[in-house]
């Protein structure tokens, strides 16, 4: 069964759960198993190809689930778990890659709002004239709203009172700073092009999939806030996560 046809299968499949407080969502096993160490009742869940963990975290009803560091498997995972377990609000989080320079690694950016830097049009061009990816123009995404009308969208919202709980967290030698977290599936490590990406949407960091967890939380009215480290690792990314949800109400 393709892809496609398996998200199907399991959207028409859930069942709606009583509503939990926080939805975690995070790239790889690897980065979630310290925060499921800490889950008390825990009970793991499978809709289609993805897996869902729920139970107690820092006396907070909480579901953690894996994105698979991929937009299209982020969306579809998010979209299960908010179908199913309807979290007041969404936290994403992992490690990033720094586009503002003035970050450095172990900096923590807290999101102000999030963008998903795919959308792009090309100039015209002949056949042998070359492609200069430094002159294409930002495409927005088409989001679907009430009235079947099509607003166009380029960047995604996080929530402000969560991002100021983020903010404040005590971490000793650590700053914590709010940005415009990006995504795509790409991995950019040309200076000029990780330049012109931040120029054209005022990106802070890079990685692969908060944009587009925040995109799912819009359409579907949840909050959201993204907690990204540059270059951090997987255990301090899920140790991030874990001061963020003893100290959120």
């Amino acid at each position: 069964m393709e892809r496609a046809g398996i998200f199907f299968f399991a959207l028409q499949g859930v069942v709606v759960a009583a509503s939990v407080d926080l939805l975690l969502v995070t790239a790889d096993d690897v980065t979630l198993r310290p925060v499921l160490q800490g889950i008390t009742g825990m009970k793991e869940e499978t809709q289609g190809a993805w897996r869902f963990w729920r139970g107690r975290l820092c006396g907070k009803d909480v579901v953690a689930t894996c994105s698979e560091g991929d937009p299209l498997n982020a969306v579809a995972a998010t979209t299960l778990a908010v179908r199913r377990h309807s979290p007041r609000l969404i936290v994403v989080f992992g490690p990033a890659r720094a586009h503002d320079v003035r970050l450095k690694e172990g900096d923590v950016v807290v999101s102000e709002r999030f963008v998903a830097f795919d959308g792009m049009v090309s100039r015209p061009a002949g056949l042998g004239e070359g492609s200069d990816s430094l002159r294409w123009k930002v495409l927005p995404h088409l989001l679907a709203t009430p009235g079947e009308k099509e607003t166009p969208t380029t960047f995604f919202p996080a929530d402000r009172a969560a991002r100021e709980v983020a903010l404040k967290l005590n971490l000793p030698g650590v700053r914590v700073l709010p940005g415009v977290l990006g995504s795509a599936h790409q991995v950019n490590r040309e200076a000029d092009r990780v330049a012109w990406i931040r120029e054209q949407w005022q990106t802070s960091t890079e990685d692969d999939d908060s944009a587009h967890v925040a995109g799912v939380a819009l359409l579907l009215g949840i909050p959201v806030v993204g907690l990204r480290i540059v270059e951090g690792t997987s255990a301090q990314s899920a140790d991030l996560a874990l001061r963020f949800v003893e100290v959120w109400k």
